[in-house]
């Protein structure tokens, strides 16, 4: 099967945590026979809920790309997001744009690459993942005593 030509369907999601000053993303990119192909997940540091979600489809579109993985369905839960990126409305704050602009530069690079809402029900392969890893750090930075 040849990446290149195939649609593979994505899952992103991100987590922050405020108090423990961490945030992670976290995507899954499948076949469409449901087939996991590649998933990652990584903590990145300070960041708000949205900047995540920003970083966290960059990640997966730059991972897809590694890939040669040209056709793309992208499934996020954030409507913050899926806005903007399909021309509904415009990011106003500078820091959120920067990474918009990163993501619709990144974009040309597929022949189809499509956003799509998914309530966090259904996101079921995402829904615990960044939780449960959130956790695991917060455990390991902040041990309970």
């Amino acid at each position: 099967m040849d990446p290149s030509s195939t649609l593979y369907i994505s899952y992103v999601d991100s987590v922050s945590h405020f108090s423990g000053n961490l945030s992670l993303e976290a995507w899954a990119i499948f076949t469409t026979f449901h087939t996991l192909a590649h998933a990652n997940n990584v903590c990145i540091g300070s960041s708000t809920n949205n900047q995540a979600e920003y970083d966290a489809v960059i990640g997966l579109i730059v991972n897809s790309l590694s890939h040669r993985i040209l056709h793309l369905h992208v499934h996020l839960d954030s409507l913050l997001l899926i806005m903007p990126l399909n021309g509904v409305y415009h990011v106003h704050k500078k820091v959120l744009f920067r990474k918009y602009l990163r993501v619709k530069l990144l974009v040309h690079e597929f022949e189809t690459i499509t956003f799509s809402h998914v309530r966090i029900a259904k996101n079921k392969f995402l829904a615990t993942t960044p939780n449960s890893i959130m956790d695991w750090h917060l455990s390991h930075v902040y041990p309970k005593r």
